[in-house]
């Protein structure tokens, strides 16, 4: 059986045969699921070099337990929002609002009313309600006027053309008038997800049970105390805990698959999946510049210039290496700017080869931009992770996934959290079938499930993946084509 390369092993013990039933973690878990849940998350994302980024990071506020398997949310929208043009109902006239006339337009909506001054993106052609709106098949008529006293004036065909978007500024109304203008209101947008149920089983052979390893498990305390884990449930369970990130992240919605029971499957949506209606841009070369003006896109007109555009991108490690060419690029082509601290990054080293020896380096892992906007990498290892990345980039001989960068905003402003793991509540279930042997040993007169000299431990979780507001995160993804 390969060694595993774990830090937390203290070191390699025969079969010890007074092995208590709490210090086997299987056993553990069984006796209080809720308790040992959270140590075997700890023992197998936090302390040791991790696959599972998101695990990690989303901890104490970042999970939500639920006793459903699906929820909903309501996502406040814009408060107002522009009418869009659907039909020009006056094609023969060509000048609308020449001579100080009116005229009709079509917009998708009745929202405004006499009195609003409204404008079709060119503040020169201002123009106010002067009626109520009619319905008029798939849209409503406004009979509007153009704001100038200048006779020649008149409406660009331009802004009369279906898809134009015309928005309201103002109302503005004369002395003693008894109209006044609209208001919009906007509804909150229902939005729904669902988790998916995981499974996963090992099956240990008689021998292959004896050896156990001596390790130390963190307690409530914050003290490592030691234990006894078999050498076959380490490795299944870093495996269980890199499976249940890989869900979070690539897991794809679906109920009309079937499985053997004859029932659905019901798969809820991982963070890629959900990032298909955030922000998505495929590039060819990273640049400072294309960063810069990609993360704009995200925090332009909804988060102030200043302190608050502080956002985290995931991505693998030639990703990282991509970013920081990028920046390197950009700060030489400032000629010298990295030069005033010059000193730390030139030092001297001992050599074998020479008494002057110097060593020098750095590497850019944030990008402070212009208007306060701040970006800050995270390595994702499962981006890396040749046993899933088929797709190699041409270019540099890596995985395409390895360049991708996930830009996640775990705020909302408001103290909480724009992204959480979401669990349902008792929905861990562990459980043996046991044979000859035993998690505890062999079997010595007792009842067997089967007669092979091996036993199984099966595990089920449901969990799925939450993100509130996915238009305050995006994606750029490498693209050659």
């Amino acid at each position: 059986m390969a060694r595993l390369n774990n830090k937390l092993i203290i070191k390699e013990m025969p079969w010890h045969a007074n092995m208590t039933e709490l210090n086997h973690l299987g056993a553990a878990l069984i006796a209080k699921p809720t308790v040992f849940e959270g140590v075997m998350n700890t023992i197998f994302t936090a302390h040791r070099y991790s696959d599972n980024p998101l695990t990690m990071m989303l901890t104490g506020k970042g999970r939500k337990t639920i006793t459903t398997t699906a929820w909903e949310w309501e996502l406040k929208g814009a408060i107002t929002r522009p009418l869009v043009f659907i039909e020009d109902v006056e094609p023969s006239n060509t000048t609308k609002g020449k001579f100080k006339q009116t005229f009709k337009v079509k917009l998708d909506e009745p929202w405004w009313l006499p009195g609003d001054v409204v404008h079709p993106g060119n503040k020169k052609m201002l123009c106010r309600v002067q009626t109520q709106s009619a319905k008029s098949g798939n849209g409503y008529i406004y009979e509007l006027r153009g704001m100038t006293d200048d006779p020649t004036w008149f409406l660009s065909l331009n802004y009369a053309t279906p898809g134009v978007q015309w928005a309201k500024l103002f109302s503005q109304y004369e002395e003693g008038a008894e109209q006044s203008g609209s208001t919009q209101y906007s509804l909150p947008i229902a939005l729904a997800s669902k988790m998916g149920r995981y499974r996963k089983m090992y099956s240990v052979t008689g021998d292959a049970a004896q050896e156990v390893l001596a390790v130390k498990i963190p307690g409530s305390d914050g003290k490592m105390y030691d234990s006894w884990i078999k050498y076959a449930e380490v490795g299944y369970w870093e495996q269980w805990y890199r499976e249940l990130e890989r869900g979070l992240w690539y897991s794809r919605s679906t109920d009309s698959v079937i499985g053997s029971t004859g029932r659905s499957i019901s798969s809820g949506p991982g963070v890629q999946e959900l990032m298909e209606d955030s922000h998505i841009h495929n590039y060819s070369y990273l640049t400072a510049k294309l960063i810069e003006e990609y993360l704009m896109d995200i925090f332009y007109s909804r988060i102030k210039p200043g302190k608050g555009r502080k956002i985290s991108a995931f991505t693998g490690e030639y990703g990282m290496i991509q970013f920081h060419r990028a920046i390197q690029d950009w700060q030489e082509k400032r000629k010298g700017f990295i030069q005033v601290v010059d000193q730390v990054f030139i030092q001297k080293t001992t050599s074998p080869y020479t008494e002057n020896g110097l060593q020098a380096g750095y590497q850019y892992v944030r990008y402070r931009m212009a208007n306060g906007a701040e970006l800050e990498l995270t390595h994702c290892p499962l981006y890396d992770d040749r046993e899933i990345n088929f797709e190699i980039d041409t270019v540099t001989g890596y995985p395409i996934e390895s360049q991708r960068f996930t830009f996640m905003d775990f705020s909302d402003g408001q103290g909480g959290n724009n992204m959480q793991i979401i669990d349902k509540m008792n929905s861990f279930k562990l459980g043996y079938v046991a044979g000859l042997s035993t998690p505890y040993g062999p079997v010595n007169k007792g009842l067997m499930s089967h007669s092979g000299d091996y036993y199984e431990m099966h595990v089920q979780k449901q969990q799925g993946i939450h993100i509130e507001d996915v238009s305050r995160c995006g994606e750029l993804i490498l693209s050659r084509n």
